[in-house]
């Protein structure tokens, strides 16, 4: 029996079952684990301590590709049969449930409460809360609700000595403690392995509208933008995607019907050819639409852009030229409210090279104006030189301090994170 048989054993005496999986496409299969229990989780983290195995924490895996291929690892650990919800609470509009559980029903049941659940991520279905909180993915509603570690009241967190330990808490009025689940809020699973979140909701919403109008060009689509952010308006969600020959703008609007009604009144006077949907047919039309949906599902590489919104105005079309010299043809999504660009890279960069000597450069251009560039579902062998996050970042030094202190066995595989952690 190989070792890697022998490991299989070992774990499906544990768990039940074990398979073999590709957790990234560029990879070969290892054992894939989904303990059924936060007892069995802590079991499986403290075997891995004890035999010196190297452990990568998955949910449903739809997030590996952006991260690099770690230097080595022997086994997944996935949270999918983790499930259950512990603590719903809606009078006090939050609540607590198992990391494994998917975010379409995550939110089917907050609205069974009566709320709304931030972030609106894509493929809910295909993305579970864990997931979601370990990446620190954000929705397209971060404009309003901003990003999805503010939400986090508090985590469960398995640590790399198979200790089960718990950080701030099940309701707003007791959280308490160092705020350890906003660090392992976007740490991809290399501090530990979440079990549980309690989160903060929001009212559902009365009325929805989503209102979408055209440009030609991206100047004028930045301009429309930038004028409906400077209205008296809570607006939600607000994309620049590129469609055919021009770009269209999609602003998401909801909250009590009069409320609405007098956004919509303000935003029309500025985009007066505008069209509308209402209610379920917005969400449909808004989720379908979503480049960032596209973007979830392709297997191309693509980046994402971040900086300042003043500089928007700069950066957006720097990343078009750099797009049109390069003849680099994909998906292409903005946005302005919180400065963000995804760009997909589905055809013109022939090889893993082209891709680096690409990359490189623009990162080189868009530094001068304080823009990161993250690189994601790449090839490993675009990665041999290039970081997918980017250049080191200053604080780089303490992040690899806080990992060492609570990891120092590096039981969590290395490699995929920011600066090698």
């Amino acid at each position: 029996m190989s070792a890697l048989e022998k490991l299989e054993a070992r774990l499906a005496r544990m768990c039940g079952s074990v398979e073999l999986a590709r957790p990234r496409f560029d990879v070969e299969p290892l054992p894939v684990v989904a303990p059924r229990s936060v007892e069995e989780t802590c079991e499986l983290v403290r075997l891995a301590a004890a035999d010196k195995l190297r452990v990568v924490p998955i949910g449903r895996g739809s997030k590996l590709g952006w991260c690099a291929t770690p230097g080595h690892v022997d086994f997944a650990l996935s949270t999918r049969n983790l499930q259950r919800i512990v603590n719903h609470v809606p009078y006090d509009g939050t609540i607590t449930v198992e990391a494994g559980l998917g975010m379409d029903e995550l939110a089917a049941r907050c609205r069974a409460g009566g709320h709304f659940l931030t972030p609106d991520v894509p493929l809910p279905a295909r993305r579970s809360i864990g997931g979601v909180v370990a990446a620190g993915e954000s929705g397209a509603d971060r404009l309003r609700f901003g990003p999805v570690r503010h939400h986090v009241l508090g985590t469960r967190t398995v640590l790399a000595n198979g200790l089960a330990t718990r950080s701030g808490g099940q309701l707003v009025k007791n959280v308490t403690g160092f705020d350890l689940h906003r660090l392992y809020c976007g740490s991809h699973g290399t501090l530990g392995v979440i079990v549980e979140v309690s989160l903060r909701l929001f009212p559902e919403p009365e009325h929805e509208l989503r209102v979408t109008t055209r440009a030609s060009e991206l100047a004028d689509a930045l301009s429309h933008a930038r004028h409906a952010l400077a209205l008296p308006a809570r607006i939600v969600s607000l994309s620049v995607e590129r469609t055919g020959d021009g770009f269209e703008l999609a602003a998401r609007l909801f909250g009590l019907r009069e409320v609405v009604d007098a956004e919509l009144a303000s935003l029309l006077e500025l985009w007066p050819r505008a069209n509308q949907e209402a209610g379920a047919a917005a969400r449909a039309s808004s989720d379908a639409a979503s480049t960032r949906q596209r973007l979830a599902l392709s297997a191309h590489p693509s980046l994402r852009i971040a900086c300042l919104p003043l500089r928007l105005d700069v950066v957006a079309p720097l990343v078009q030229r750099a797009l049109a010299d390069a003849r680099v043809a994909g998906a292409f999504s903005l946005q302005p409210g919180i400065a963000e660009l995804d760009v997909e890279l589905a055809s013109g960069l022939s090889d893993a090279g082209a891709l680096a000597t690409f990359l490189r450069s623009l990162r080189a251009t868009l530094a001068r104006h304080g823009a990161s560039v993250a690189l994601r579902n790449a090839p490993r062998t675009a990665l041999v030189e290039l970081d997918s996050f980017g250049d080191p970042a200053p604080g780089l030094d303490l992040m690899r301090s806080i990992q060492r202190s609570l990891d120092p066995e590096g039981v969590f595989a290395t490699g995929r994170f920011h600066g090698g952690l």
